[in-house]
């Protein structure tokens, strides 16, 4: 007698039963039933007769009508029985079917690779706790089973009988079904994939209370019991079962059930890691061999890393905002320890968090990667999109309409993120001096207004992100709205091979991708996205190949047509930035590159950074680094170009910043050092006044006659990174400081890599104090703000 036939009533179900099939032999071989649990291993057994009786009835069937259609034959075959014959009778076949027919053509379950998967795994989690089996089938254990996987819960859901079981029992769910009777059910159940509704929680709980009270087997699933099922139900909750993720036994096992033999072919990891029981049901089938099983989960799962965005990814894959990454884990435990009742106010949860951090950097993606792994609806909004509705009355109204729709699926779905994208479009109330002040300050308050009104709302995440988070409202990011504000910087070397590793998937897992992520250096998240799929392009379009090295490289190198002149200045430009930085801050964490990209001709970007104090030498030693580019083409070529200003941004534009910062605002220079005028980061206003222009010009002069005594001491040097930079089209600091060492002795003059200040690594000689326009840039970043060390940002 089987144990997988379904019906309702004992007596249809064990006269099913009786012709269901041969009966069970004595003994039949499993793979390795050491390793197998009571449960398990019986399992294991039915899978193995089922799938043999399966398979012996599909082969005849395809072998009658192979005889049928052959020339040979001038008629049907009699008495002709197809695939559809195969199928188990059920509730819905007729009584009085032909018991000569039923008896010649006995009914075989189509038993699934997907089926056997599911029963497998509920089995040896049972047999993990020691009886269980045994008391479903003679107590009254109540069991919550968890099942993350929503695939996996609904398959669960209709085989979780046959596992645990009699074939004759009567099982019914208990939520849903109307009055329960005493004497009718051997168990009671419920597959819970949404969570209660608030309108349907008073009947929940009857129910539930009702089911209790029977004293019989109740089982539970859900994606998460705290979240899906009534508290009566934790509160009597006697077993928890986790159901984890298909691991290479229960596959490898599954494919040797189904196709009756050895698996000898191995399953990598990555493979394994991205099987469910989607890639199960497709690739592992009674047609097969266990080689052909294998090659097509890994195809499945080649396909599947090559289509996944950037939405796809997991909290462990976000690189480059470690900060975020943990205040997200320590956001679900809060929620988790929120919903058992472990904390006694939903204001202890830190469930507001401001992003800021530059274009790119994956504000947006880590959002929508938090709401999933919460298991949490998303609603997403922004200014722009609630302007685009129509005038002051329709932008306040599309507001209120997201900020109601995040409270009622925080509500009705026992949760929800809400995430707003550029609040630093909401702009600083007290700097609005046009004509349309007043609209700009009702929309703000009305923001303001709506973000305090979800104070009192629980299960509610706001994420809120911005790019330059000085230009929003004070009122806007302090304690209570926004707590903690993360800043999320530019990846550096080491993040950026993890990036390329997440979206590269099973290619290039052996090469070295250093030269790649040193060319990249001060690019996002973004960035490694656009090359590896233009990379994939290229390789799609060379006759549909893999991606090689040469893919990506021919990406991140570019095409470099300019005038071979143009080139070296670049070079020297380049080379006199990354000489000063080594000399002044040491050879660790900076690289430069004259490979074009991004708008810029080269770059240096230096990646370890520490704080300073900010005193003047700090400063000073700044605006040497940042005057040394124009300072070398003015040493080695008689003249400099406009590559060091002309934009917002530039060398020039941040050095000048920082020197009026100096007289006017941090007191370290200038006629009157003691008198504050304005921000630091409002250069504009200062610049306004005469004084501090002409204190501004003279530190800006001392500094570049400084930086050119310091580059002609070491213009050996120099030229050697310089030719480098042609040849190779990079260097890092350590190469740098062996070539200082090689043309410049040891000890020698003053300002030279002996020189450096002791456990200086932060890339600026002084402390980055961003003192920029308060209005928007619109031109490329400046090698500063893309290395993450522009003037005024915290390190």
């Amino acid at each position: 007698m089987t144990k997988y036939t379904k019906t309702k009533t004992k007596k249809r179900r064990a006269a099913l039963a009786r012709n269901a099939g041969p009966s069970r032999p004595a003994s039949v071989a499993t793979a390795s039933p050491a390793a197998m649990g009571p449960l398990e291993a019986e399992t294991d057994r039915l899978a193995v007769e089922v799938s043999r009786t399966y398979r012996k009835a599909m082969g005849a069937a395809q072998a009658r009508r192979v005889e049928q259609l052959a020339p040979a034959v001038p008629s049907p075959v009699k008495g002709f029985v197809g695939l559809a014959a195969l199928r188990r009778r059920t509730r819905d076949d007729d009584d009085d079917l032909d018991v000569a027919v039923a008896t010649k053509h006995p009914k075989v379950e189509p038993v699934t690779s997907v089926e056997i998967a599911a029963r497998l795994m509920l089995a040896r989690q049972v047999d993990a706790l020691g009886g269980l089996a045994v008391a479903v089938r003679s107590g009254s254990p109540v069991v919550v089973v968890d099942v993350p996987d929503a695939a996996m819960l609904d398959r669960l859901g209709r085989v979780w009988e046959s596992v645990l079981m009699p074939a004759t029992a009567v099982c019914v769910k208990f939520l849903g079904s109307g009055a329960l009777r005493h004497g009718q059910y051997d168990a009671l159940y419920v597959v819970a994939k949404t969570p209660t509704k608030p309108k349907d929680s008073d009947d929940t709980r009857r129910l539930t209370l009702d089911a209790l009270g029977l004293a019989l087997p109740v089982i539970a699933f859900s994606p998460s019991a705290e979240t899906h099922l009534p508290a009566e139900l934790l509160l009597a909750c006697t077993h928890r079962i986790a159901i984890p993720a298909l691991d290479a036994r229960t596959i490898v096992r599954t494919i040797e059930i189904v196709t009756g033999r050895t698996c000898r072919a191995r399953l990598d990891d990555v493979t394994v890691a991205r099987t469910g029981l989607g890639e199960i049901a497709i690739a592992v089938r009674f047609d097969r061999t266990p080689a052909e099983c294998v090659a097509g989960l890994r195809r499945l799962a080649e396909a599947k890393a090559v289509k996944r965005g950037s939405r796809d990814l997991t909290l462990d894959e976000l690189h480059g905002m470690d900060s975020a990454v943990a205040w997200a884990r320590s956001a679900i435990v809060d929620l988790n320890s929120w919903r058992r009742g472990d904390v006694g106010s939903w204001s202890a949860v830190s469930s507001k968090v401001l992003l800021n951090g530059p274009p790119g950097t994956g504000k947006t993606t880590f959002a929508a990667v938090f709401a999933r792994a919460a298991g949490l609806p998303i609603v997403t909004a922004s200014l722009a999109g609630w302007q685009s509705q129509g005038h002051l009355g329709d932008l306040l109204k599309a507001m209120r309409t997201d900020f109601e729709k995040a409270r009622n699926l925080a509500n009705s779905a026992s949760g929800c993120v809400m995430f707003i994208d550029e609040v630093d479009a909401f702009a600083d109330r007290s700097s609005i001096r046009h004509d349309h002040a007043d609209y700009v300050i009702q929309v703000v308050s009305g923001f303001l207004e709506l973000t305090d009104g979800l104070a009192g709302n629980e299960n509610l995440f706001l994420v809120a992100a911005c790019n330059d988070v000085r230009r929003c409202d004070p009122a806007l990011v302090r304690p209570g709205r926004f707590n903690p504000v993360i800043e999320i910087g530019l990846p550096n070397l080491a993040d950026l091979e993890k990036m390329f590793r997440v979206r590269l998937g099973p290619d290039l897992v052996d090469a070295d991708l250093r030269e790649i992520c040193e060319r990249t250096l001060g690019g996002s998240g973004a960035e490694v996205e656009r090359i590896v799929n233009d990379a994939r392009r290229l390789a799609r379009h060379d006759g549909a190949r893999s991606i090689v090295m040469h893919d990506l490289l021919s990406i991140v190198k570019g095409e470099d047509a300019r005038p071979e002149a143009l080139r070296r200045r670049t070079a020297i430009h380049e080379a006199g930035h990354i000489v000063v930085d080594v000399l002044f801050n040491g050879g660790a964490g900076i690289h430069a590159s004259i490979s074009p990209s991004r708008g810029t001709g080269g770059r240096v970007v230096r990646t370890e950074a520490t704080e300073t104090a900010g005193t003047y030498e700090d400063y000073a030693r700044r605006l040497q680094v940042l005057l040394a580019g124009r300072t070398a083409e003015i040493l080695m070529c008689g003249d400099c170009g406009h590559g060091s200003g002309g934009v917002a941004g530039s060398d020039m534009a941040v050095a000048a910043s920082m020197a009026a910062a100096m007289s006017g605002s941090v007191g370290l220079s200038g006629p009157r050092p003691l008198l504050f005028l304005a921000p630091r980061e409002n250069t504009p206003e200062l610049l306004s006044y005469p004084e501090v222009r002409l204190a501004a010009n003279e530190e800006l002069t001392k500094a570049a006659d400084a930086c050119r005594a310091l580059l002609q001491r070491h213009r050996g040097a120099l030229e050697a990174v310089t030719e480098v930079l042609l040849a190779e089209g990079r260097i890092d600091g350590e190469g740098v400081c062996r070539l200082l060492a090689t043309a410049n002795p040891p000890g020698g003059a003053a300002g030279g890599a002996a020189t450096r200040l002791p456990g200086r690594a932060d890339g600026a000689g002084g402390p980055r104090i961003r003192n920029t326009p308060t209005r928007r840039r619109k031109s490329p970043p400046s090698r500063e703000r893309r290395a993450g060390t522009a003037p005024g940002k915290p390190l």
